[in-house]
């Protein structure tokens, strides 16, 4: 019964947003930005008794932006499991299943969603939104992508305070990092609806976030404390997350940069229902190395818990890893299971037609990666992109299954 209410509100904010932008049209400019993607992918699993599948995704939205700083967007969100090995999954012959149910077969949970239904507010020093949408703006390493909830940021000087209220998420695979670039193909390998699917399964409770964020020159510290109020477990506890993370920039030479990057973190929350443990912890630290088209650099973490069957629950990350968005998808991330120690090298390379990433990971969490895309073609704001690579992900502390250690990935994205 909550599941349709929830979707009834949000198709009466769509109409809502629809009406306003009526009321609107004549009395301020409007800029009219569609956004979204098509795409394919092939996964090929290399294991014993391999996976195998081949998916769509479809993404289509529509953002009015206001030239007084309100912007209104509606979108929607679509999967198909053309191909599985497993011929049970996700065969949507009926209405109900739509929306997805968490016992599906991975990684397409659900065949589709309302993905964005928002309205938002922006100016110099602040911005908020509300609804479904993309809360990256805020900035927080922890939660990214598509939200239900509202999120803002406000900037003065050299602070700048954030929150964020989620009640559910979107779980696509969408994974930011800034010194390499979004996870390649990430975005084709999953969907989960907010409800029935990511609700049930990752968010649980209802989720809020406060931080702040301090720069001065090349430094910046951002200290914030995380609450979900029941994790989706049986255990239904709380889930508490204090921490902060350091970031330092320096130039060493003519287009030679430096990036620091220090992350840590205390949990408290029963994340396994086999033991009573609720402590938790996390410690990482990463250095990229810039030089024109290349990046480089190491890392090392630890995730301190003696419950060494639970996970540091993270909604989203920004490592450098591909094993949670193409072997692993949803949460948690499988590198961040409870007692994991792990280290690794990378190698990247970035121009505006070719990406390559390569990683070796070591230790407890072992990833060797190498993924790579290709813009084919493009035209004022529309391209196409191709690659593929491989990655094998393993953790010898991980207790949630994966779709398998070994996948060799195929995928086209056309992009606009």
């Amino acid at each position: 019964m909550q599941y349709k209410k929830n979707k009834k509100r949000y198709y009466y904010l769509a109409l809502w947003i629809l009406f306003l932008n009526g009321l609107s049209l004549k009395a301020l400019e409007i800029a009219v930005k569609p956004f979204g993607y098509l795409g394919l992918l092939y996964n090929q699993g290399t294991q014993k008794n391999p996976h195998s599948y081949v998916g769509a995704l479809a993404r289509l939205g529509v953002d009015f932006s206001y030239s007084n700083g309100w912007s209104f967007g509606i979108g929607a969100i679509g999967a198909w499991n053309i191909y599985n090995k497993q011929r049970l999954a996700n065969l949507y012959i009926s209405l109900g299943n739509f929306f997805g149910n968490p016992n599906n077969v991975k990684p397409y949970l659900s065949a589709g969603d309302v993905s964005d239904a928002y309205i938002q507010y922006t100016n110099q020093r602040f911005k908020i939104a509300l609804g479904r949408f993309n809360t990256d703006f805020v900035d927080f390493d922890w939660i990214g992508g598509n939200i239900q909830g509202v999120s803002v940021a406000f900037k003065q000087n050299s602070m700048r305070y954030f929150g964020i209220f989620m009640d559910s998420m979107l779980y696509n695979g969408h994974q930011i990092n800034k010194e390499q670039g979004n996870r390649i193909a990430t975005s084709l390998n999953a969907l989960a609806s907010y409800d029935p699917v990511s609700k049930r399964l990752y968010v649980g409770g209802e989720v809020f976030v406060l931080g702040t964020e301090y720069r001065h020159e090349n430094l910046k510290v951002v200290p914030f404390i995380l609450t979900d109020t029941r994790l989706p477990l049986p255990t239904q506890n709380v889930l508490v997350q204090v921490g902060g993370k350091l970031e330092y920039d320096a130039s060493l030479a003519k287009g030679f940069t430096s990036h620091t990057l220090v992350h840590g973190m205390y949990q408290y929350g029963n994340t396994d229902i086999a033991t009573n443990a609720k402590n938790a912890g996390l410690f990482l630290i990463d250095q990229t190395f810039k030089y024109k088209i290349f990046n480089f650099g190491t890392g090392f973490y630890i995730v301190p818990a003696r419950n060494n069957k639970g996970y540091l629950w993270t909604f989203n990350d920004r490592t450098k890893f591909y094993g949670r968005g193409i072997n692993a998808p949803g949460v948690p991330a499988i590198y961040f299971a409870n007692s994991s120690i792990s280290g690794y090298v990378f190698l990247g390379l970035k121009t505006k037609r070719v990406r390559l990433d390569a990683m070796v990971a070591f230790g407890d969490y072992q990833e060797y990666s190498l993924m790579s895309s290709f813009r084919v073609w493009t035209y004022r704001g529309l391209s196409f992109d191709m690659g593929g690579g491989y990655v094998y992900a393993y953790n010898s502390k991980a207790t949630r299954k994966s779709l398998g250690n070994s996948s060799f990935v195929f995928f086209g994205k056309f992009l606009f």
